[in-house]
């Protein structure tokens, strides 16, 4: 389509027809650069998505089209640096303490464990506390040096198609707000599959644009970012995990721990009178560090692999 832009058809059933959910403000010229790009993708960005927004006609899956070429995005990605988000690393633990505990009441056997899109390793340490082999894979090099520095937990750069681990390897895969940020959703999750051993446990945490909270706010629902390539509902996801070779098992309402001064931080982009007012009261009464139990929309989705 253009230099840094590409269309392309739904991942989920191959259509072309769609209808535009949000319209958007694509400069794809001459002057732009892949440097524009990098200040979008990394874990912690919260950059509002300004691309258009669309939703298949045939199958429901909503998406960015057109939308930045993924070689450019895997680069970005790359050389993300990350500060902000490993600031959060108590919470995250704690909250990857609840994910580990969700893996072993559907696991059959405590065993090896590949996170996908694992950042700074937070969800491996949690699961290598209760005694599992971790794996993970995660493209920013700056990330899984962290992890693997600081953790000992056992990143490798790059994507899941490129670290080509054997077949019927995994008993389990977990992608925590993974699967939405990747090029070809559908691809990954056969990969997936196929690294995964026969009845392995596959969790996947998205947000669910299909969530009350989704429908109400619109296009300043908080997960529309530009890091954000698609939306999906249970549905939508069930269907490409039936056609990935998995049967879902359950679906159910995910709920995360961060400090109360970061969840300020992300209120910035949406309102910065609100931001001030509540940046104000949370440096009056110190209560930045504050740990918050939050739902905000993200669902998780356990299936097992039945083929493949």
């Amino acid at each position: 389509m253009g230099l840094l832009y590409e269309g392309v058809p739904c991942n989920l059933c191959g259509g072309t027809l769609y209808k535009v959910l949000y319209e958007g403000n694509i400069k794809d010229d001459p002057s732009m650069s892949l440097e524009a790009l990098k200040k979008d993708y990394s874990a912690s960005s919260n950059i509002i998505l300004t691309d258009r927004i669309v939703k298949c006609d045939f199958c429901g899956l909503v998406f960015v089209n057109p939308r930045p070429k993924i070689n450019n995005i895997i680069e970005c990605y790359s050389q993300a640096v990350d500060e902000l988000y490993v600031s959060q690393a108590e919470g995250r633990i704690k909250t990857f303490r609840k994910g580990i505990s969700l893996v072993e009441k559907y696991s059959k056997q405590k065993g090896r464990v590949l996170d996908v899109g694992a950042a700074a390793g937070f969800f491996l340490k949690a699961a290598q506390e209760n005694k599992w082999e971790t794996y993970g894979v995660e493209p920013s090099k700056w990330m899984s040096e962290y992890g693997n520095r600081t953790l000992g937990v056992n990143i490798k750069q790059g994507t899941l198609e490129e670290a080509k681990f054997p077949d019927n390897y995994f008993d389990v895969v977990t992608m925590w707000d993974v699967l939405e940020h990747t090029g070809d959703p559908m691809a990954t999750l056969r990969e997936a599959n196929r690294v995964l051993k026969k009845g392995g446990l596959l969790v996947v945490n998205f947000p669910n644009i299909g969530d009350p909270l989704a429908r109400l706010f619109g296009r300043r629902w908080w997960f529309i970012l530009a890091v954000h390539l698609y939306y999906f509902t249970p549905n939508t996801l069930s269907e490409m995990l039936k056609k990935s070779g998995f049967e879902v098992k359950a679906v159910r309402p995910h709920f995360q721990r961060l400090t109360f001064g970061y969840l300020v931080y992300r209120l910035k982009p949406y309102s910065k009178t609100l931001f001030t007012f509540l940046n104000g009261f949370t440096q009056l009464f110190k209560i930045g560090d504050f740990q918050v139990i939050y739902y905000a929309s993200q669902t998780n989705i356990i299936a097992v692999k039945f083929k493949g």
